[in-house]
């Protein structure tokens, strides 16, 4: 049910392996300020409460853009798209020189960018791909390849077969849009063949773990408990599922994924309640993101080769940020990089039986 990882033991090795795509991102120099010339460089998030963006994405950011001369202006709108509207217009309101957006919905990103660009901001496209030709950069990982990455495991340990659920975020947010696409990249040709059934596919607003919950009761209800495994965008939804298959003893047998390795994901992994949860370098796409906005500040060129497909016949300048699947195999060496930055091991280890440990976990 796992996928190996060879992680260093350390957070400057674990990064290490993924350098080649940080190093796109690390500039020097100074440069003059766009015409604003306000010395602030905004950043307009969905939310605050989920811990990757509150540990790692935000002060991974506002360290760069400190580190290059700037202020930082963030605010966060509660998954609200309304919300981030008016939080985009306020950072417009106060003055920034560069605008950094993590879109609730990619076609209200598409307003965005054009009221920034009317505004002279320059806008980058943070974890979610916003198709809109005002976007100058894209910072993300591969979200499709994520998918795929999860689905894939489920084909190798030979579960990837019967009734399935899939269980997706907010919709119309590309993330979810596109990591639900690489599930059925790899679960298609199963379909085709009559191999697996998609009993339930749901989006969630809010991404929302206590729909997630009553999505996987419908479907453990209307299927007869006959449900081989549930492909999840992240681990608070993965989270709510293994609720509804704790209530018919069905938590560990069915194979369930998740995203973003936090603690309850991890702790679901050693229990045996998950089978993987994807991480990706949070930090590093922070820090990146940081790094670009201060250089689309200063009118500097970016130097970015890479595309992505943003749709609407949009083509995007792209940084990938790099993702890995976090399984029992290497939880260790994750916990070792990104523990208690991010994740906290105790929290994770505690209460779990000592039988139920990673090899090396009692070195944390």
């Amino acid at each position: 049910m796992t996928m190996k990882g060879n992680f260093n033991l350390s957070r400057r090795g674990f990064l290490a392996a993924g350098a080649g795509i940080a190093t796109i991102a690390t500039f020097g120099g100074t440069g003059k300020l766009s015409a604003a010339g306000t010395g602030k460089i905004g950043f307009a998030m969905e939310t605050f409460t989920v811990p990757r963006w509150k540990n790692l994405d935000r002060p991974s950011f506002e360290q760069a853009v400190k580190a290059a001369g700037f202020e930082p202006i963030v605010n966060q709108a509660d998954f609200k798209v309304e919300q981030q509207l008016a939080d985009v217009e306020n950072l417009l309101t106060v003055g920034i020189d560069a605008l950094a957006i993590v879109a609730v919905v990619a076609e209200a990103g598409v307003n965005m960018a054009k009221r920034a660009k009317r505004a002279g901001v320059p806008v980058l496209a943070y974890n979610t791909a916003i198709p809109s030709k005002e976007v100058d950069v894209y910072v993300a990982r591969n979200n499709r390849g994520v998918g795929r990455k999860a689905a894939q495991a489920a084909l190798d340990a030979g579960v990837l077969r019967g009734n399935w659920v899939v269980t997706s975020g907010q919709a119309g947010n590309t993330v979810a849009e596109e990591i639900t696409k690489g599930y059925y990249d790899i679960m298609q040709p199963l379909i085709d063949k009559g191999e697996l059934k998609v009993v339930s596919h749901l989006f969630h607003d809010g991404w929302d773990p206590d729909a997630a919950r009553r999505q996987a009761e419908d479907s453990l209800t209307a299927n007869h408990n006959d449900i081989a495994g549930f492909l999840c965008n992240n681990d608070g939804m993965a989270g709510g599922v293994i609720g509804a298959l704790e209530k018919v003893g069905l938590a560990g047998k069915a194979f369930v994924t998740g995203q973003d390795a936090t603690i309850e994901g991890c702790r679901h992994i050693l229990l045996g309640n998950m089978a993987l949860s994807s991480f990706t370098l949070f930090d590093q796409m922070g820090k990146i993101s940081g790094e670009l906005c201060a250089k689309l500040a200063k009118g500097e060129a970016l130097g970015i080769s890479e595309t992505y497909d943003a749709g609407n016949g949009v083509t995007l300048p792209y940084v990938p940020v790099e993702d890995r699947n976090i399984t029992r195999d290497n939880m260790v060496e994750y916990l070792k990089a990104y523990s208690p930055i991010y994740v906290d091991s105790k929290a994770i280890l505690d209460s779990i039986p000592k039988d139920k440990w990673p090899a090396g976990a009692d070195q944390l």
